[in-house]
């Protein structure tokens, strides 16, 4: 089996004439923490929802644990161990912080669907269990204290955490983050840092598309730039923060990148 859990091939990605991902190659080695940046408009957001199966690319593959699932939708990958957060938080705001994290347990339900009508012994006890991993996710992002909380009573930041709570529910090998840090304080952008390198320590691979770039060099394994839909550079965040290229193409100036 292949070291590296996604691999990308010639990913392309056209609407109409505009070419917002053009030619896209990509390993994503196993545990690792990979972050893709670029400037605005550099097709970051966009790869990151073919990764994903939010859109479908014009042409190219994508192979994850050397299964292809280029054509496979959002829904079909996340039972195969692949979850992502949104640059635009999407939760169901007028439920509880609990409640929206049960609700990321869905695909690994098992109930008969009478149970769900006539809730019996079985649905009870996968309840309880939700309740009670959903309360340790919740710990995880420093938002028990809010688990009976409405969702959109939380702070911008406080809903991002959530958002991420819930993603982690499904279980994943393969964790997206569109922006996470958008939002943030430099204390809750520490605070996800930390969250985010215990997650590799248990074994999990993270794809981060991030312009907070004291996150990215600290967290990064490796660092994939783009620019204009296209590969620009792609190195350890040491090799990124010095490259000519990567400087005059998005970083503008080496103290903007010092950590």
């Amino acid at each position: 089996m292949s070291e590296h859990i996604l691999e990308v091939k010639n990913l392309c990605k056209y609407f109409g004439g505009v070419k917002a991902v053009d030619g896209i190659s990509l390993k994503v080695p196993k545990n690792k923490i990979q972050a893709i940046i670029g400037p605005n408009g550099a097709g970051k957001s966009t790869t990151l929802n073919l990764l994903s199966g939010t859109y479908f690319p014009t042409s190219g593959n994508i192979s994850y644990l050397d299964k292809d699932v280029t054509t496979l939708a959002l829904h079909q990958r996340v039972h195969l161990g692949i979850a992502r957060t949104f640059q635009k938080i999407r939760l169901f705001k007028q439920l509880s912080v609990l409640d929206n994290v049960i609700a990321g347990f869905h695909i690994h339900h098992h109930i008969p669907f009478w149970e769900y009508i006539i809730p019996a012994k079985a649905f009870k006890k996968d309840r309880q269990d939700c309740q009670e991993e959903a309360m340790g996710l919740l710990k995880f992002v420093g938002l028990s204290d809010r688990a009976h909380d409405r969702a959109g009573s939380l702070a911008y930041g406080q809903q991002r955490l959530l958002e991420i709570a819930r993603a982690l529910a499904t279980r994943p090998q393969l964790f997206m983050l569109d922006e996470p840090a958008a939002g943030l304080n430099d204390t809750e952008v520490q605070f996800l840092m930390d969250r985010l390198i215990e997650l590799k320590e248990k074994n999990m691979t993270i794809i981060v598309v991030e312009h907070n770039m004291k996150l990215v060099m600290n967290v990064a394994d490796q660092i994939f730039v783009m620019d204009h839909g296209e590969y620009l550079f792609d190195g350890q965040p040491a090799d990124v923060q010095s490259n000519p290229k990567v400087i005059a193409a998005y970083l503008g100036a080496d103290d903007e990148v010092s950590v």
